[in-house]
C-alpha cells in the first residue's frame, strides 16, 4: 500500500492524465468534463459547447468513472504503478499497451453504458448526441439512454 504522500501523487497524476485526454477543451469546459461527483449544471449560450461538454463528460464517466474527481487510490496500486504514471505523463508518444495500462490505472469505478441517461429536447439533438457518443466511445453505447424528454 502506498504512503499518504504517494497516494496524493498518484491521484494528481491520474487527474493530469485524464485531463490531457480531454485537452482540446477550454478550462471551463474541462471543469464540466472532469466533474464526476454530484450534480452539474451547465449554463452557457448557444454554440458555446454544452453538448460537447456533455458528450465528453459521458465518455469520461464510461472510461474513468470517478478517477478525475477522487483522491481515492485502490489498495492494489503499487509504487511501480506510480512510477509508470509519472513516466507516462511526462511524454506524449505512447504505445497501445501503455495507453491500455494507463487507462486501467486511472479508472475508478467506471460507469456502464446502461447507467447513463442523456436527455435533450428534440429528436434531431438526441440523434446527434447518439452519433457523437458512438464516434467517441469505441466500446459502443449499447444500453445507453439518449432520448428526448417526451420519449423518456
Amino acid at each position: 500500500m502506498l504512503s499518504e504522500e504517494k497516494q496524493t501523487q498518484f491521484a494528481a497524476l491520474r487527474r493530469q492524465i485524464i485531463a490531457a485526454e480531454f485537452g482540446r477543451m477550454n478550462p471551463r469546459q474541462l471543469e464540466g468534463v472532469l466533474t464526476t461527483e454530484g450534480p452539474l449544471l451547465l449554463l452557457a449560450g448557444a454554440g458555446s459547447g454544452k453538448t460537447t461538454v456533455l458528450i465528453n463528460r459521458i465518455a469520461n464517466l464510461l472510461r474513468y468513472g470517478r478517477g478525475a474527481d477522487s483522491a481515492e487510490v485502490p489498495d492494489h496500486i503499487e509504487e511501480t504503478d506510480l512510477a509508470f504514471l509519472a513516466d507516462y505523463a511526462s511524454k506524449s508518444d505512447h504505445t497501445e499497451q501503455e495507453n491500455a495500462r494507463a487507462h486501467l490505472l486511472c479508472a475508478l469505478e467506471p460507469a456502464a453504458p446502461w447507467q447513463v441517461i442523456a436527455i435533450t429536447f428534440t429528436n434531431k439533438a438526441a440523434a446527434e448526441m447518439r452519433e457523437r457518443l458512438a464516434a467517441l466511445i469505441p466500446s459502443g453505447t449499447r444500453g445507453m439512454w439518449v432520448c428526448t424528454f417526451h420519449a423518456m
